[in-house]
């Protein structure tokens, strides 16, 4: 008898073991299955390879209809015996509960199967209705026929009662019935809007254009309506958070924050929202983020550019856990519109949904009724983001930086941002003084061009509720121009090396886990200060420079000390967890940084670089800033091009994305849960020794299953053989260690199998620790012991020193 290698209990069939699973282990996620037969161990990652592999094992209740009709001989005269239909359904109520609501299962399945689909970007919606009539076309014409035809010469050997004509006859309509709930497009959606899966934005009329149109051979000129499509915020939260694990998930992690008070690693623990609080008690208020900016939907170069140039603002939630509030299914699209709209009509009429949405969130809340929380989730604004250009537009700021007053935080004049290494608190922009400014309405004197839209909503505070972006300020910023000046001096000046000799060694590096290898440089574009390299490949590039030609720069070179600093500058800034001793630090850093660029380049500071001298109180304001970046909103622009790139509708192009973007979306709510936060590869055969040896060492429970697997993903982190991971500090220094084999225990635990790297030292000067490996010192970790769980970098120099360049910030 089949029997569950989780609990143990013995079942009488196959079906009612994996009836088990869904009824006593509902909310266990199965990552392989494992046999539990006498001298069997097997385990697979596969449902039906499991299930195929029981049948091995078991033998069936009775056999299948049509093996013990082969085997008897049958007169259509003679009354059998036994009724070998009815007898094999009642043996089985499982069988019999499935077997009258087969149309229910086939909806569920197809249901999530067109979702599938749906979601996918690069597959427009007309392509669903091909797939949909395709299905039809050979289900009715192809299986039915072939099934109605083998079962009707089935009776006509004897082999078959003319009962089951009927019984098949039956399945076959059950089955053009269910594919007929999803025949068109509008049943399809009907039927999602019906699970509540499925929430269609909202078309709103924001003013009108007069459009040249031909009319019986002539030009006339005929009013069109401007639209923009608005996402019901109330329904996508309500709905999100009712979701099986995203209010248990986001209260542990709450709670987690609340008892580590010591240390900033969310933007609940800074100040701002720590003062804003208090307001609210005795009500459950989760802050939101509001990001905005244009991006063009076709192609960029393109004769059609700026056409199609949209304005897009999205919300997240960041008391998610990390993993869960960076996963762009967890960014949802609130409003969408032509950016040539918002130039023509302003910012009050495009943003005057959204705002009263915030307003709703915040007064009335969202009622959630699931099994784990029945009560008024309420939501209040806590950022706004964007790049510098997107915040100032939409702010009602100057949107040159070439203005008297460039700044959106502080007044400091042109003049003095070319040459300020520090931030002025004396300068910093206040409430009062703001309403002063703008009633003078003297864009030059002040550096506000209108009044800011978004104090509609309330309690809005206009200088502690909009963010900054390390994104563009540093690595599409001051990154290019420290960048593009070291390698000038190095290259034209000092001719250290030369530029084909970096551009080998950047194709040839092993970069290890790092997913965006920067491409080669060209002097062309070094010499106007600009290096060609997107924000994460500025970041990687920078981050193995010192490896890269580290060797050719003596020790003790000034202009070293300019790319050591920024360097230092960039650990901070994308650290996750930070102290207050790490703002006054970060303080020091940047105006060093500016210092050293002043006085080695011989030019003046660019905004940017005057943006970054407030990125300290910011962190302190609202925690780390590397949460705040646009990096993985952009990522969310991607999918939403790739959209637009498959579809041939450019009509609506607002309609057709926010469609797409809420099937997307539909296919989350669908699912029922976030997905599962371990993901790993094939498995493999463990040596038994090797089994008892982990349990020894790591004091296991022995009726854990314990399986070797190839890789495993780990809340978004990959990690295979050979990897290296900080495992903790020991005097300061990291110990490193390098995976050799990965288990999997139980469902969710995983092991790494690791040999030890001895760390020597720390050498600044190729910003790396120098290593050693100790192949034959190895040890049992679990993930969630590490210090860190983000992979690092191992490389060998040409003397064969080995050298581990850290990603996460220690």
């Amino acid at each position: 008898m089949p029997k569950c290698f989780l609990c143990k209990k013995e079942v009488d069939s196959i079906k009612s073991l994996f009836k088990h699973f869904d009824l006593q282990h509902l909310n266990h996620e199965f990552h392989f299955f494992q046999c539990n037969e006498e001298d069997c161990s097997r385990s697979f990652y596969l449902k039906n390879s499991f299930r195929k592999h029981l049948s091995k094992h078991t033998n069936p209740i009775l056999p299948s209809i049509f093996e013990q009709y082969h085997e008897t001989s049958f007169n259509l005269d003679s009354t059998p015996i036994l009724n070998p239909i009815s007898d094999y359904v009642s043996l089985d109520e499982t069988n019999r509960r499935q077997f009258i609501e087969p149309s229910k299962t086939l909806n569920q399945i197809l249901c999530k199967f067109f979702s599938c689909l749906y979601a996918n970007p690069i597959m427009p919606r007309n392509a669903v209705q091909i797939v949909v009539d395709g299905m039809e076309t050979v289900f009715s014409e192809g299986i039915a026929v072939c099934i109605k035809t083998y079962v009707e010469q089935m009776i006509c050997e004897g082999q078959l009662p003319a009962e089951c004509l009927n019984i098949f006859t039956n399945f076959i309509k059950v089955v053009e019935g269910a594919l007929l709930n999803f025949k068109t497009e509008h049943k399809r959606f009907q039927y999602f809007s019906e699970q509540g899966s499925y929430i269609p934005p909202k078309e709103k009329v924001i003013g009108q254009r007069l459009n040249n149109m031909m009319v019986r051979g002539l030009s006339v000129l005929k009013p069109s309506n401007c639209t923009e499509q608005v996402i019901p915020l109330r329904h996508v939260l309500q709905t999100f958070f009712s979701l099986e694990n995203v209010l248990s998930e986001t209260f542990d992690y709450m709670t987690t924050l609340k008892n580590n008070s010591g240390v900033i690693t969310n933007f609940i623990q800074g100040s701002y929202w720590q003062t804003r609080i208090k307001h609210h008690e005795g009500r459950l208020v989760l802050p939101l983020f509001m990001f905005f900016d244009d991006y063009e939907s076709g192609n960029v170069l393109g004769s059609h550019s700026g056409i199609h140039k949209l304005g897009a603002v999205y919300v997240s939630i960041p008391c998610l856990p990390p993993n869960r509030s960076t996963t762009l299914s967890n960014i949802f699209l609130a409003l969408l519109f032509h950016s040539s709209d918002r130039v023509q009509f302003g910012n009050r009429v495009i943003f005057n949904s959204i705002i009263d949405e915030f307003n709703f969130l915040m007064k009335t809340g969202v009622y959630i009724d699931s099994l784990k929380f029945k009560g008024t989730i309420y939501f209040e604004l806590g950022l706004i983001l964007g790049d510098n250009l997107g915040l100032h537009a939409i702010t009602g700021f100057v949107e040159s930086f070439s203005s008297n007053f460039c700044c959106r935080i502080c007044t400091m004049n042109k003049e003095n941002i070319k040459t300020q290494c520090y931030e002025d608190k004396s300068l910093l922009r206040s409430t009062e003084q703001y309403f002063i400014d703008v009633e003078r309405k003297d864009l030059s004197s002040t550096g506000i061009k209108e009044k800011c839209v978004w104090l509609d909503i309330n309690d809005f505070n206009l200088f502690d509720q909009v963010g900054v972006d390390v994104m563009h300020d540093m690595f599409e910023g001051c990154c290019k121009y420290v960048m593009s000046f070291i390698l000038v001096y190095y290259i034209k000046e000092l001719k250290l090396f030369s530029l084909e000799v970096l551009n080998d060694r950047i194709s040839c590096y092993d970069f290890g886990p790092e997913s965006n290898k920067p491409c080669t440089l060209s002097m062309e574009h070094i010499n106007v200060g600009k290096v060609r390299q997107s924000a994460s490949e500025m970041l990687i590039l920078i981050r193995h420079f010192a490896l890269l030609i580290g060797d050719f720069v003596p020790l003790g070179e000034p202009i070293w000390d300019l790319y050591l600093t920024m360097r230092k500058v960039i650990d901070i800034m994308l650290s996750t967890s930070l102290e207050e001793s790490n703002c006054t630090l970060l303080e020091t850093l940047i105006g060093e940084m500016n210092n050293l660029y002043l006085k080695y380049s011989k030019s003046n500071l660019k905004p940017k670089f005057h943006f970054l001298t407030h990125y300290p109180s910011m962190i302190r304001k609202h925690g780390p800033v590397v949460h705040l970046w646009s990096m993985r909103f952009e990522a969310k622009h991607r999918v939403s091009k790739i959209s637009a790139r498959s579809s041939f509708n450019r009509r609506n192009i607002c309609l057709t994305l926010a469609i797409k973007h809420q099937l997307q979306l539909n296919k989350l709510f669908n699912h029922g849960k976030l997905c599962s936060t371990v993901n790993i590869g094939p498995t493999k055969f463990i040596n038994p020794s090797k089994l008892r040896q982990i349990q020894v060492e790591l004091n296991l429970r022995t009726e854990k299953p314990l399986t070797r697997i190839n890789w495993a993903e780990i809340k978004g982190t990959h990690y295979r053989v050979n990897s290296i991971l900080t495992e903790d500090l020991n005097d300061d220094k990291p110990n490193f260690v390098m995976i050799k084999n990965i288990f999997l225990y139980g469902s969710h635990g995983v092991i790494f199998e690791c040999c030890l790297l001895s760390t020597v030292d720390f050498y600044e000067h190729v910003y790396a620790y120098e290593v050693e490996i100790l192949e034959s010192n190895r040890k049992f970790i679990f993930q969630n012991a590490l210090l860190s769980p983000i992979p690092n970098t191992l490389n060998v120099v040409s003397d064969g020193t080995k050298y581990v360049t850290v990603r996460d910030p220690l």
